[in-house]
């Protein structure tokens, strides 16, 4: 699987891939992404992005990651 990125797709690419038997999957352009790791790095990354004030070195940033994370919802949505 992948996102139909140019470099997923090119020509050696394909080549090698199926060389090695590897199958790929028809990929509709634009997609949902249906990662849900994807999605938590990402609300993750805009909250803490919103912060006032924003994480001004490596340690402020992991606290920061950390607090959002203990306060996101730990249930999966529709349950």
């Amino acid at each position: 699987m992948d996102d139909n990125a140019p470099g997923h797709r090119g020509r050696i690419v394909r080549e090698r891939l199926m060389e090695a038997g590897v199958p790929q999957l028809e990929w509709p352009a634009l997609s949902p992404d249906l990662n849900p790791l994807e999605n938590v790095w990402d609300q993750l990354s805009r909250l803490v992005e919103a912060r006032t004030p924003a994480p001004q070195n490596l340690n402020d940033l992991r606290d920061a990651l950390q607090e959002e994370w203990n306060a996101m919802p730990h249930t999966i949505s529709g349950q």
